[in-house]
């Protein structure tokens, strides 16, 4: 699978996944833009554009950028903070400028925190969102108009296991890697009709992020290589579209919200205490049911209950 001729954008790029999603689309054969921040960033956030001589505030974004030019590949960086709004627009139109397009953006940047719910301040839960979710949709909605116009574009938000299931001591992170994943859900119906398909990645491998939460005797089968393998199906043409897919330690599924069988109660029937007798068979009624979007489970309510009423519903 080639990208030859697309230019990539990836944010968090200096280290660990982000660095290893770079390399591979600049293997592969994409002009790839690296973008991180600083590792000890001033008071005010800054930009600092790309530049041939490469002298980055950022030892460890040099040596990503070092490791891509020896490939032989076509490479930028840009030293700016996603949530920096403004920074972001001028990165954007600094790679339209050089290379006329953008193609793939992987959304990696994030903040990793443990902290007990009582003890979050608010500049934490603050700073996660302005990182998270804010820097995703930033940068997502600065490449959307060039996505558009070239009818082409493939977009990655990378999730978290804690997100999508919950972990002690992981509230701000959970909520904001969450928000993602209705980012996706509703930008990816917008972007169907211009072949802009939006994904979310849950991945788990060693980084610096995570090794010390997964035990050495396991931290071996976290590698890579299964990560940078379903990014790239993610940012091929081959990719789906509006779908959650989670990946480590050789792992690959799909996931995705789910309901299970409804009980329908007539007029009058819907109690409280009614409710309570029936949650064993409500808390896990088979079949599940899968909605394509919210609109569509709308229109099931309706359907169901127009059964009763006698309404007709075309």
């Amino acid at each position: 699978m080639r990208f030859d001729n697309k230019v990539a954008l990836v944010t968090g790029a200096a280290a660990g996944l982000g660095r290893a999603y770079a390399i591979m689309l600049a293997e592969r054969g994409a002009k790839v833009v690296l973008i991180d921040q600083d590792l000890a960033p001033p008071a005010v956030a800054q930009f600092e554009p790309y530049r041939a001589d490469p002298t980055p505030t950022n030892p460890e974004l040099l040596q990503t950028y070092n490791s891509i030019m020896r490939l032989g590949a076509e490479c930028q960086y840009f030293i700016a903070d996603v949530s920096d709004r403004q920074a972001v627009e001028q990165l954007v139109a600094a790679v339209i400028d050089s290379w006329q397009r953008i193609d793939i953006v992987i959304n990696n940047a994030g903040i990793y925190g443990d902290t007990p719910f009582e003890n979050i301040t608010q500049a934490q839960w603050q700073r996660q969102f302005a990182v998270d979710v804010h820097g995703s949709f930033n940068l997502t909605q600065a490449v959307w108009p060039v996505m558009k116009s070239q009818e082409y574009g493939r977009i990655i938000m990378t999730t978290g296991v804690s997100a999508l299931f919950g972990d002690l001591h992981q509230v701000g992170y959970s909520a904001a890697k969450m928000a993602l994943v209705g980012l996706v859900n509703s930008l990816a119906i917008e972007g169907e009709p211009y072949n802009i398909h939006v994904n979310s990645l849950c991945p788990e491998a060693v980084t610096q992020m995570t090794q010390k939460h997964l035990a050495s005797a396991i931290q071996p089968l976290f590698s890579i290589d299964t990560l940078t393998a379903t990014s790239a199906f993610l940012v091929s043409a081959a990719a789906p579209n509006g779908q959650h897919i989670l990946a480590g330690a050789g792992s690959v599924s799909h996931g995705m919200f789910v309901e299970f069988q409804p009980m329908y109660f007539s007029d009058g029937q819907c109690t409280p205490e009614t409710l309570a007798s029936n949650w064993p068979e409500l808390e896990q009624a088979f079949p599940v049911c899968m909605h394509s979007c919210g609109e569509d489970k709308v229109l099931a309510w309706s359907r169901q209950s127009a059964l009763e009423h006698h309404i007709k519903i075309e």
